[in-house]
């Protein structure tokens, strides 16, 4: 007899699971659901491979089944794309998987395939549709079609910015939900003390050699283009303030790149690679200002944490960060991610004119006690647990 209670997770890479999912696992758990994970753990995107081992250590001591699928980035290619649905099909059949929750684009196409195939439910988080309000039409004119034709095979659909929402009422999925992101420490990080916050600034900055005269700018995110850190980069060395300083926080293929942009910028006594950061906690509140100018962004993690550590924010108007940069007291939204002097403009401003967020415009409800709730009760209801 199949057991209703059998749930597949999906995500391309292992980064999504332990970035993105782990509140989810722990809420399928509580409903009394048998949970497995079905990713790359191999290739496991924006944390490291070692962390990527430390992370099914983790799930198999709470019981949840890994599954190693060879999912490629982006969106594939078809003799990789046919292995892993393959893959996610004998999942599927071998251990009476009964629902899908598919995460990150390629992984929710496989995941649909699959479960169409298999004539399972399916649940679906855009964490950031293709095509957006505002965005190239090149991906109107490609991802919206693909997307609308795999609408026909989605059950539920999740969306964790208010455009995505709005754009997703012209797909023919069967239901969809809102949730505002995918969680955050905010009230963790407010019960954390003054005195405790110092420390840990003047730690962090000691350790990165940053002087109390020094005013440090951070962006934390995988180091790929479109997180556009080379804008960053570019605007830094335009400004010409050897006071500011700028450290990224992440891994990715880019990095090469970064680095050599860096020298040709002769910007290497003001920047700092930091690469894969475990504990945020301490750069968060040692940084000035967090420039998170992605060209395209579900929400950004990247970015409400920073604000969940009352510190200010420059991000990108054309994406879901303006569903909590709401106004200049939390942070400023440029209209061109790749325009190096608007950015410049808006770096002098925030260094002239703002600080820490106040904490009354900290916005709760991005919060993981009000997103676990709103998904618990998706889970309840779509998955009949």
């Amino acid at each position: 007899m199949l057991n209703k209670h059998n749930i597949l997770m999906i995500a391309t890479t292992a980064s999504m699971i332990e970035q993105f999912n782990l509140h989810n696992i722990k809420l399928l758990k509580s409903l009394g659901a048998n949970v497995h994970i079905a990713t790359n753990f191999n290739n496991p995107g924006t944390i490291t491979v070692e962390k990527s081992s430390n992370l099914i250590k983790k799930l198999e001591k709470e019981n949840v089944t890994c599954h190693q699928v060879d999912f490629c980035r982006g969106i594939g290619n078809f003799t990789a794309n046919k292995k892993a649905l393959k893959q996610v099909c004998d999942i599927i059949k071998e251990n009476n998987i009964s629902g899908i929750h598919a995460h990150s684009p390629l992984g929710g196409i496989i995941g649909r395939r699959a479960a169409h195939k298999m004539k399972i439910k399916i649940i679906y988080t855009a964490h950031g549709l293709q095509f957006f309000k505002g965005g190239p039409l090149r991906d109107w004119l490609f991802f919206f079609p693909v997307e609308w034709f795999y609408a026909h095979w989605t059950d539920v659909l999740v969306t964790i910015n208010e455009d995505d929402y709005r754009i997703s009422k012209f797909l023919p999925v069967k239901r969809r939900y809102y949730i505002p992101g995918v969680g955050t420490d905010i009230k963790r990080t407010l019960n954390i003390n003054e005195k405790e916050k110092n420390n840990l600034r003047k730690k962090t900055r000691k350790k990165l050699g940053i002087s109390n005269k020094e005013y440090l700018v951070v962006s934390v995110g995988e180091l790929s283009k479109r997180k556009n850190h080379a804008t960053v980069l570019r605007a830094i060395k335009k400004i010409n303030d050897p006071q500011i300083k700028y450290v990224i926080a992440g891994i990715g293929k880019e990095r090469k790149k970064l680095i050599n942009l860096i020298k040709s910028l002769q910007l290497e006594k003001q920047v700092q690679l930091l690469g894969y950061v475990d504990d945020l906690d301490g750069l968060y509140y040692a940084a000035d200002l967090n420039v998170f100018v992605s060209t395209r962004e579900g929400l950004g993690l990247g970015g409400v944490d920073g604000i969940a550590h009352g510190l200010y924010i420059i991000g990108n108007g054309k994406t879901g960060m303006k569903d909590y940069i709401s106004n200049e007291e939390v942070g400023m939204l440029v209209n061109n991610p790749l325009d190096v002097d608007e950015l410049v403009e808006k770096i002098k401003i925030a260094k002239h004119n703002y600080d820490q967020i106040p904490i009354g415009q900290i916005p709760l409800e991005f919060d993981h006690s009000y997103v676990d709730n709103i998904m618990l009760n998706i889970y309840k209801r779509e998955f009949n647990l």
